[in-house]
């Protein structure tokens, strides 16, 4: 930025130089000769020209209190403040806590071990492994809060989805700030230390959330199938495929995990959100004779809070794919 100001600044100089040498020649052209003018001027620009290569030649000094710019093809994970139990809702909310490492094994066993029923596991991308469990109070809520994803991911960290995040938005007026703290200390005995991801969003504005005006908010469902056999069919050889689980909740719905086809999960990759992962099996619940769905538009725009609108054009026919790989399963 310097640089470019120093050259306009130059140029500017040599146009003035131009100009007022001009002026004289017109002036004084009786006294001095223009040979003499082109002289004067060509002593002007070569000292000018001098300064520039200097300046070009100086090293730009970077502070050490500032980081250099990551490269645009990098994402890198940020882990923020640990977690601490409290009772006061922050204003602004994690949607995943981040922890280190540990073996899908490993976490399998302590989950079981800590009061979680563990329901599937799922490699959604090399190497990345989404655990889906569930436990009494999260059944509660007999909602698409009814079961919680963990990703495994590559050897580097696990994350988890923030019960808290997701029930302000999913329970909405229902949600009480502090209402899952018996899920939220046993996942820091299961995981150790937790803390915030990069991913955030306002907690007044969840149980309000869409990306923008004019788009899907939370009660704006899609149906992907109807009829009284709903379950009779995912229950066929032809469907178990596209099946990751189904839990049976106190209320006489049942909460059904799909997997998705592996072309559909690699739309993260487009947006370089593979770290996030862990917002798959994609949920539906039956009700009624109905399943239905979140709009693909504000569950990928929930669980993805960061993304703007030129990374969610590049994924825009995201949407429309997940409800097709969700509807071969009633088929």
């Amino acid at each position: 930025m310097k640089l470019n100001r120093f050259i306009l600044a130059i140029v500017f100089m040599i146009g003035v130089i131009f100009a007022s040498e001009l002026n004289i020649e017109e002036s004084i052209s009786e006294k001095v000769s223009l040979q003499d003018e082109n002289k004067h001027l060509k002593e002007k620009i070569k000292k000018l020209e001098v300064q520039l290569q200097r300046f070009t030649q100086v090293k730009p000094v970077v502070s050490s209190a500032v980081l250099p710019l990551q490269s645009a093809t990098e994402k890198k994970t940020v882990r923020g403040a640990k977690f601490v139990l409290s009772t006061t809702a922050p204003k602004i909310l994690t949607a995943y806590y981040v922890a280190d490492y540990q073996t899908v094994d490993k976490v399998k066993k302590k989950l079981e071990t800590n009061g979680f029923l563990l329901l599937s596991v799922n490699e959604i991308l090399p190497h990345k492994t989404v655990l889906t469990f569930t436990n009494a109070e999260l059944q509660k809520t007999n909602s698409f809060l009814s079961a919680l994803h963990l990703l495994v991911n590559d050897n580097s960290e696990i994350r988890v989805q923030n019960p808290s995040y997701f029930g302000a938005a999913f329970l909405q007026d229902k949600y009480k700030y502090g209402q899952f703290k018996e899920t939220l200390l046993n996942l820091k005995t299961v995981l150790g230390e937790m803390y915030e991801s990069e991913d955030k969003f306002e907690f007044d504005e969840l149980a309000d959330y869409n990306f923008m005006f004019g788009m899907p908010d939370k009660n704006d469902m899609i149906t992907v199938a109807k009829g009284n056999s709903l379950l009779s069919r995912l229950r066929e050889e032809n469907a178990t495929q596209y099946i990751a689980y189904s839990l049976q909740l106190s209320n006489g719905t049942t909460l059904v995990g799909h997997k998705l086809q592996h072309k559909t999960y690699a739309y993260l990759k487009t947006i370089k959100e593979e770290h996030n992962v862990q917002l798959f099996p994609y949920e539906v619940i039956i009700r009624e004779n109905k399943a239905v769905m979140l709009h693909p538009k504000y569950y990928l725009a929930l669980s993805l809070p960061l993304l703007s609108m030129t990374d969610f054009m590049k994924i825009a026919s995201a949407p429309a794919e997940i409800v097709k790989d969700i509807e071969k399963a009633y088929k």
